[in-house]
C-alpha cells in the first residue's frame, strides 16, 4: 500500500490480480492490478574499485576497472582478492518506462544507489530494496549501485602481524540485482 501525489490510497503489487483491503473501519475493498511485465535480472556489470593501501610514500590509492558477465565477490576477481575501498557497479538497461522495484540481493557492506544520475534515498541493508518509481524511463537507462567494503581483506595483507589471522571476506554486490516492476491502482 501506498499513497498517490494527491493523497489517494493505492494498492502495489509486482504481480497482477484481484486485492482485498481493509480499512480502518472494517470495510473492504476490492482492487485490481492488470498486466505487470516479468522481472529483469542485470547481470552484465562494469566494476570500478578505488582501493587503498600502503605505498612507497604513505597511502596509495589503485583503481581497478573490471567487466562481470555475473556478480562475485571480489576475492573471486583476481586484482580484487584483497582489496578493500569503494566499487562502484555500473549496468545498463532497456526499460518501458514502468515503475519498478531494484532487488540487490546480497550486498556487503554499504551502498548507495544512482539511477539515470539521480541519487536514491538511503537502501536499508536488511532487506535492500529500492523503490525506483518511475526512474527508470522509456528506453536506455543506467544503474550504479555504490559498494563501500570493510577493510579486512587489505589490512590482512597490508600488516600480517596484526591482521594476518583474518581469512578473506566476500566483499562486494553479489545479487542477485533484479528489476522488479509493480502495478498501481487506487483502492476501490
Amino acid at each position: 500500500m501506498t499513497f498517490s501525489p494527491a493523497g489517494r490510497l493505492l494498492v502495489r503489487a509486482a504481480r497482477p490480480g484481484t486485492y482485498t483491503t481493509t480499512l480502518s473501519d472494517g470495510r473492504t475493498a476490492t482492487t485490481v492490478i492488470g498486466p505487470v511485465r516479468a522481472p529483469v535480472e542485470l547481470t552484465s556489470w562494469r566494476l570500478r574499485v578505488e582501493s587503498w593501501g600502503p605505498g612507497a610514500s604513505g597511502t596509495a590509492k589503485t583503481v581497478h576497472t573490471v567487466r562481470l558477465d555475473r556478480l562475485v565477490p571480489w576475492p573471486e576477481v583476481p586484482e580484487l582478492a584483497d582489496a578493500s575501498g569503494v566499487g562502484t557497479y555500473t549496468a545498463r538497461l532497456e526499460w518501458d518506462g514502468s515503475p519498478a522495484y531494484l532487488e540487490l540481493g546480497e550486498v556487503t557492506d554499504t551502498c548507495r544507489v544512482t539511477v539515470n544520475g539521480r541519487r536514491l534515498g538511503p537502501v536499508d541493508l536488511i532487506h535492500p530494496v529500492a523503490d525506483l518509481g518511475t526512474r527508470l524511463r522509456r528506453g536506455s537507462n543506467t544503474v550504479e549501485v555504490e559498494v563501500a567494503t570493510p577493510l579486512g581483506n587489505r589490512l590482512r595483507v597490508a600488516d600480517p602481524e596484526v591482521y594476518g589471522g583474518l581469512t578473506r571476506q566476500p566483499y562486494g554486490l553479489l545479487g542477485p540485482v533484479r528489476v522488479v516492476p509493480y502495478g498501481e491502482a487506487p483502492v476501490g
